[in-house]
Parts: C-alpha cells; sequence; structure tokens
C-alpha cells in the first residue's frame, strides 16, 4: 500500500509534515449556472493546486441539475504531460425528466474525453461522481469542467453542496 509520506523512525513530526498527510478539499458553497455554452470550462470552485512529480488521487461529488433537453457534460483539466485515466459514475445520457429507469453510465476515460449524463428531473438534483489518479510531472492545477450538453437558455447547474477531495499517493 502506498503511503506519503513516509515515516521513519526518530523523524520529527511538525506541522508542514503532518499537513502533508491530509487530502486537499473543496467545497461549493453557491450553486453556479451556465446557459447557451457547450465549451467545457474550469469549475471555479472545484479544483486542486498539485505539486510537480507525485500521484494523487481526485475525486469530485457533484450535485447538478439539468434540462433534459441540455443535460450536462464533463471532463477535466490536468497539469500539463500529467498521466491518469478517471471513472466516472452518474445517469446516463438517455435518462431524461420522469424516466423511472434509473440507467447508469459508467466506464474509465481519459482526462479530457467528454462524459454526458442523464437527469433526474430538470427541477430536482442528481448527481456524478467521478474519481481519478493523477501522475503528474509538473505542477499545476486538476480541475473539474463543465457545460451543457446541448446549448440551451434554461441553464444546467453544478449545486452548492459539491465537494472535491485530492489526496496524495506518493
Amino acid at each position: 500500500m502506498s503511503q506519503y509520506p513516509i515515516l521513519y523512525a526518530g523523524r520529527r513530526l511538525q506541522s508542514g509534515l503532518l499537513s502533508s498527510m491530509l487530502p486537499t478539499e473543496a467545497y461549493k458553497r453557491s450553486t453556479l449556472t451556465r446557459t447557451a455554452t457547450t465549451t467545457t470550462a474550469d469549475d471555479p470552485d472545484l479544483q486542486f493546486t498539485l505539486e510537480a512529480n507525485a500521484i494523487y488521487f481526485v475525486e469530485f461529488f457533484v450535485h447538478y441539475q439539468a434540462p433534459s433537453a441540455e443535460l450536462i457534460k464533463t471532463t477535466w483539466s490536468v497539469p500539463s504531460a500529467a498521466v491518469g485515466l478517471r471513472s466516472a459514475w452518474g445517469a446516463a445520457s438517455g435518462v431524461v425528466s420522469g424516466d423511472p429507469s434509473g440507467d447508469g453510465r459508467w466506464g474509465i476515460h481519459a482526462f479530457t474525453t467528454t462524459c454526458t449524463y442523464g437527469t433526474r428531473s430538470s427541477a430536482s438534483q442528481t448527481m456524478l461522481v467521478e474519481t481519478g489518479q493523477v501522475e503528474t510531472t509538473t505542477a499545476g492545477t486538476v480541475a473539474f469542467q463543465w457545460a451543457q450538453a446541448t446549448s440551451g437558455l434554461t441553464g444546467v447547474q453544478v449545486c452548492s453542496g459539491s465537494y472535491g477531495r485530492a489526496k496524495r499517493l506518493g
């Protein structure tokens, strides 16, 4: 099992060392609406700064609302030359308002591969989860990116209560 940082016997425990053991967390306090755009962009709250030459496990738990005519699509922005994959869980893109089937979408994707999710109801929140391992060679930011799958004026929302976490593994 990977452990970061490595604690050797006799090593002084200082605040910087103890802080490096904690995951970095991000919390969305207010809902953000995007209308008339299908170009994914960084969420201003759901992002982290990663160190160079490191391995991280990153998780995003996202509450969203999306009209069935617009839906939501996601990608990740990662530091230059970072490698890894992300996994995606949520409502399948064919799930629309009033659809009782509850079909899901799941899979493993590249960071820039677009994942489109369905909706429970235009007026009700649903959720998606994306996780992944990011291995860096240069420092930079990992950010959850999103937009409407189909441009519309109602708008897609990433809601307050959405959360992200990055844990350094090595």
